[in-house]
């Protein structure tokens, strides 16, 4: 009985070491499809300065929308981004953009404070506003994210943005295992601009 418990043993090592081989040279060989190329737009972000697809260029960008009273979701994806832009605070190359779907409420001076209460210190972290019909044809037709019903009908996603203002690939931005893999994703872009 002891060997057929040893064998079972060896087994079942074996086997999570060889799916956790398979599992890391799939991601080693993981490429990002390009989706689609931002369109133009032309917002003011929260030191009343305008920010246009243009300051995607050269930067690793990941991208969600938002507003500052929701009582939903977005104080969890605000927390992982802020995760992000910490861990990222020597990547002068990563950049975060979070754009209001509430302008009515969230004009600049509420996003300067938003933007303060997560520690935002540097122009790594844009929060941005523009009309309502701006924000839902950039959600809508340039992101391709449901943008009726808004404030509260927007998406919890990150969508990961790269150096040429290409969408590469979107990530639930309320789930840990969707941010690990944003991670990678991120080390994969970084490697494409070096």
């Amino acid at each position: 009985m002891n060997k057929f418990i040893y064998i079972t043993l060896t087994f079942l090592l074996l086997m999570v070491f060889g799916a956790s081989w398979v599992i890391d040279t799939a991601n080693s060989s993981r490429v990002l499809k390009k989706i689609k190329t931002v369109p133009n737009f032309s917002f003011i972000n929260q030191n009343g300065q305008k920010f246009t697809n243009f300051n995607l260029e050269g930067n690793i960008s990941i991208i969600d929308f938002m507003f500052t009273n929701c009582p939903g979701p977005c104080p969890i994806m605000a927390n992982n981004m802020k995760e992000l832009y910490d861990d990222y605070s020597k990547v002068h190359q990563v950049q975060f953009i979070s754009i209001t779907v509430d302008p009515k409420n969230d004009n600049i001076e509420r996003l300067k404070q938003y933007s303060d209460s997560y520690g935002v210190n540097d122009v790594r972290w844009q929060f941005l506003t523009s009309q309502i019909d701006s924000i839902k044809n950039l959600k809508q037709n340039g992101f391709m994210l449901y943008a009726d019903n808004l404030p509260q009908g927007h998406a919890v996603k990150f969508i990961l943005v790269d150096h040429n203002g290409m969408i590469r690939q979107y990530y639930d931005g309320t789930d840990k295992a969707s941010i690990a893999v944003l991670r990678k994703d991120i080390k994969l872009l970084l490697k494409e601009l070096s």
